[in-house]
């Protein structure tokens, strides 16, 4: 990925793996933990609710407060909160409560970002993620 410019890598990868965490947490809420039973509709679905959950976030890292995906928390939060819209706009619930599957996916999509912010893959985000910063602070006078 060296063609491409460090901001754009960042955003890339920051969209791409927040919307399969988003999908993945998805797909087994929808099926209430029963992998055998997935279909290409639930898979249609999750990639839905994931890439409409990323998009904020790539709307974010087009401004100054782009800088705060940087920390895995406020990431983690941020992705929850639009995971929560998400997944309600997208599909009903499968469980009782009109938003219970949403704030489970949301909640499950958190701690989903957290780990894998723990891992090689999360500590090359946050690599890509301080070299944006550096360009942000650059085009901003260098403080």
């Amino acid at each position: 990925m060296d063609y491409l410019n460090k901001r754009y890598q960042f955003r890339l990868v920051l969209c791409g793996h927040k919307a399969v965490e988003v999908g993945a947490v998805c797909l087994l809420l929808m099926v209430q933990g029963n992998i055998l039973d997935l279909t290409l509709t639930h898979f249609e679905i999750a990639s839905k609710t994931g890439l409409l959950a990323v998009f904020p976030a790539l709307g974010v890292t087009f401004t100054q407060f782009a800088r705060h995906f940087a920390n895995r928390w406020t990431s983690s939060a941020f992705l929850a909160i639009c995971t929560f819209f998400a997944d309600s706009a997208i599909h009903g619930s499968h469980y009782p409560g009109a938003y219970t599957e949403a704030a489970l996916t949301a909640v499950g999509a958190f701690f989903f970002s957290l780990l894998i912010s723990y891992t090689p893959l999360g500590k090359r985000i946050d690599h890509l993620a301080e070299s944006f910063q550096a360009r942000q602070r650059a085009a901003a006078g260098g403080t």
